[in-house]
């Protein structure tokens, strides 16, 4: 028989507690019911039907298609629910009980930041101090669910399997994490450390020594015609090797102002910029866990101008009131290739096209992408739309549009930077 009901299921066969001795399932008279085998209920639904676990953490009384009762459970993200060997019915998120269909509520109880794998049980939690990673139990108990939040209402979920959970519950140790290098900028990893907070064990590595000092970062190395990048050779060299190859991002650049005034426009106040590397600004951005929802900008000094970089944001190709009192141009695009391009002088939007398609340009002045385009050899370009095989160098459009030519040079130096939330 099954031990759980989870999400979107409906109740068939019963499901039972541990022992056996208790069960959710129907009763004589078709209502769903909590009962032990000598018939002693403890709980039942509120109408005779078909009983489900519905998305809003509710359970649903169906009379073919129509709901004829919903339980007053509050709303919850999750996962299954158990039935206990007193009786109780219990709702799990991944792994953490958050409700009792007898009791309500379960409140979490916090270890803080570092606890022996043997304490992460039932309501018992390793929680960072920023609450966005936590360990729990799975709902069997001989699992570990690690669950890392990563944006509004999304979660990455890592399961520690029962063997494995079995062989990090070692005398004088302890499950944490730490800041661990990985790709450049670092990220948070759980590890399990001993008395000495040697690190024993890395999720994802197995056996893991400490880590050593990190090695000095080294500059990009520049392409040989660098010095003519942005006008013939190689034009994409700021962004393929000074920024590192960025596989999505947003670029805008401001005429006339100058770095701190672009990030206060962006919305930052001065509290708020620093300057650093892009690649000390990215770490920065995992270890503080930026969500995608938060703005990891960059604003580099081009002559009078700025150059905005967002990484993983698109903020500036839809505001063209970054441009207020002079002239901007922005390139957006995503992993996904959804590119969304804006020329802006005073706050108004001059032209803007998505999906590299400017022959559909619309604004206050769509024709000021034209002559840019026909150096481009884009002479017509509804035909260009038309063409399944035409691809838009949008980076080269904003080069030409905006009258700058960054180099490696511009983009590896100390820009002035800002984190700001979404």
């Amino acid at each position: 028989m099954p031990r759980l009901l989870r999400q979107f299921e409906t109740l068939g066969e019963p499901v039972t507690s541990p022992s056996g001795e208790w069960a959710l399932r129907y009763g004589t008279g078709g209502r769903a019911v909590i009962a032990d085998r000598n018939g002693t209920i403890t709980w039942a639904a509120g109408a005779v039907g078909t009983l489900r676990l519905e998305l809003a953490g509710v359970f649903a009384v169906y009379d073919g298609d129509q709901v004829v009762w919903r339980g007053d459970l509050p709303p919850l993200s999750y996962s299954s629910l158990h039935v206990t060997d007193d009786g109780d019915g219990i709702i799990y998120d991944d792994g953490l009980p958050t409700c009792s269909v007898l009791h309500g509520p379960i409140e979490p109880v916090s270890l803080g930041d570092r606890a022996p794998v043997a304490e992460i049980r039932a309501n018992r939690v390793l929680a960072s101090g920023n609450g966005k990673r936590t360990v729990t139990r799975n709902a069997g108990g001989d699992g570990l669910v690690y669950k890392r939040k990563i944006g509004q209402g999304a979660a990455l979920v890592t399961v520690v399997q029962p063997a494995q959970a079995q062989a990090l519950d070692q005398p004088g140790t302890w499950l944490t994490w730490r800041f661990l290098p990985e790709n450049g900028p670092g990220d948070w990893a759980l590890v399990l450390v001993g008395p000495d907070d040697d690190v024993r064990w890395v999720l994802g590595q197995g056996h893991a020594a400490p880590p050593g000092p990190e090695p000095a970062a080294q500059p990009p190395a520049a392409p040989a015609d660098d010095t003519q990048a942005g006008k013939s050779g190689y034009p994409r060299a700021w962004m393929d090797t000074g920024l590192g190859g960025m596989e999505a991002y947003c670029v805008t650049v401001i005429h006339n102002v100058d770095p701190d005034e672009a990030l206060r426009r962006f919305g930052a106040d001065d509290s708020q910029i620093a300057t650093s590397t892009w690649a000390e600004l990215l770490r920065r951005a995992r270890y503080e866990e930026a969500s995608p929802d938060d703005h990891v900008l960059a604003a580099f000094g081009l002559g009078p101008h700025t150059l905005l970089v967002e990484d993983g944001g698109y903020q500036g190709a839809t505001r063209p009131d970054l441009s207020r009192g002079t002239f901007a141009v922005s390139a957006y695009s995503s992993i996904n290739f959804d590119r969304i391009f804006l020329v802006s002088r005073d706050g108004e939007t001059l032209a803007t096209f998505d999906e590299n398609m400017p022959g559909s340009a619309w604004g206050a002045e769509p024709w000021v992408v034209e002559e840019a385009l026909s150096e481009m050899g884009i002479d017509d370009p509804a035909a260009f739309d038309d063409d399944d095989d035409s691809s838009l160098d949008d980076l080269e459009l904003l080069r030409r549009l905006a009258g700058i030519h960054p180099t490696v040079a511009d983009v590896t130096g100390l820009p002035r930077i800002a984190i700001l939330p979404g």
